[in-house]
């Protein structure tokens, strides 16, 4: 599926961001752009404690639900 960054959206964001790219690092930006989005989307997801890395092991059933 091709990317749904254009590239003057792509243009935008990186003169925005102060960026100057290649041509070349503008492409893999694109092509990794959709990926992003969705990672952006899984980690905005509201958690319980269990996704935090572990200072203690003492979970209870409770608080796996």
């Amino acid at each position: 599926m091709p990317p749904t960054l254009t590239d003057d959206a792509l243009d935008y964001l990186l003169e925005s961001a102060g960026l100057s790219l290649t041509d070349a690092q503008k492409a893999d930006l694109r092509t990794i752009h959709d990926a992003l989005a969705a990672m952006k989307t899984r980690v905005r997801q509201p958690r319980g404690r269990t996704a935090e890395l572990a200072h203690t092991y003492g979970f209870t059933a409770a608080d796996l639900t």
